[in-house]
């Protein structure tokens, strides 16, 4: 019986190792170039915030200041008539309100279509998912409209007419978009993980639906929420064509709407307009530091089970 040579098995071993650190070296300069060509436009943004009106608009262009001009910042605020910080306090309410809504309407539709039994309940479900197929634009006009002839609001009688309804109110910014398909549908997927044991144990404790899905799921399910509430809280800070068709008010614009203004308003300030969308961004980009190891592995399982 012929038996392998050493000296081949060991240089075969160490070809392949070359190899795979070979392949593990490019993938990784392959995703070294993605991910600067992801974060050049931010790095550039940020750095071009500390920089001059003259040095901004030099025809040879600079990546760092030669000059770092900290009251961009300052002037961008407080430029705006009703200023930025006025913006700020109408994003907030309308994202951390929007989302605390519309985790309370998602939540309990998904533990109804992940846990209880109802007919018609994956007509019901399918349904839901087909509305992430139908685009944004097409719902403008009929929210528009519903938001805007709102019975017994704004001034309307029982008939939605007369007044204005919540146009240019907080909730006319907040309420569509609280029934969202995709949290429902991501919510569901994390629900389902959980052992239907679970549920059998916890009727044996006298538990009901409301208090198995307080006590028991969503603890258990608390990354998903957390990154289901965190893409609702991006969406409706970064929301910018509702906030602007519902407003017409100044007090009542939110960053997004602002940052707009502020664009067309100071188009020969670059630096300023580079600033303020600087301080529009880093909450998101701090809340996300924050919970990113949570919307890795809600987004990882929400293939799970479905």
């Amino acid at each position: 019986m012929s038996t392998a040579n050493p000296l081949a098995v060991f240089a075969s071993n160490k070809k392949n190792a070359n190899i795979k650190l070979l392949v593990k070296s490019v993938a990784f300069v392959i995703l070294l170039g993605c991910a600067f060509i992801s974060l050049f436009p931010f790095l550039w943004m940020i750095l071009s915030s500390f920089k001059s009106y003259a040095e901004i608009n030099s025809p040879i262009p600079t990546v760092f200041p030669k000059t770092w001009v900290f009251g961009n910042f300052a002037e961008a605020w407080n430029k705006p008539d009703s200023t930025f910080s006025r913006y700020y306090w109408n994003t907030i309410v309308i994202s951390i309100a929007g989302v605390g809504l519309q985790m309370g309407i998602c939540i309990p539709a998904a533990y109804a279509l992940a846990t209880m039994k109802f007919r018609f309940k994956e007509v019901l479900f399918m349904g839901i998912v087909a509305t992430m197929m139908i685009p944004g634009d097409l719902t403008l006009v009929p929210n528009f409209m519903i938001i805007r002839g709102m019975p017994l609001m704004g001034g309307n009688d029982i008939f939605g007419v007369g007044g204005k309804g919540l146009y240019d109110s907080y909730m006319g910014i907040i309420l569509p978009g609280l029934a969202s398909s995709f949290s429902i549908f991501l919510l569901r997927q994390a629900f389902m993980a959980i052992p239907r044991d679970y549920w059998q144990a916890a009727q044996i404790d006298g538990m009901n639906h409301f208090g198995y899905m307080r006590r028991v799921v969503m603890p258990l399910s608390a990354a998903t929420i957390i990154t289901a509430s965190l893409l609702a809280f991006i969406g409706r800070w970064n929301s910018l064509q509702w906030p602007l068709l519902i407003t017409s008010s100044e007090h009542m614009r939110p960053l997004q709407v602002g940052l707009m203004f502020f664009r067309s308003e100071d188009g020969q300030s670059p630096q300023l307009i580079m600033a303020a969308a600087t301080f529009c961004i880093l909450p998101i980009l701090a809340l996300y530091f924050f919970v990113q190891k949570q919307f890795t592995e809600a987004i990882v399982g929400a293939g799970v089970k479905g």
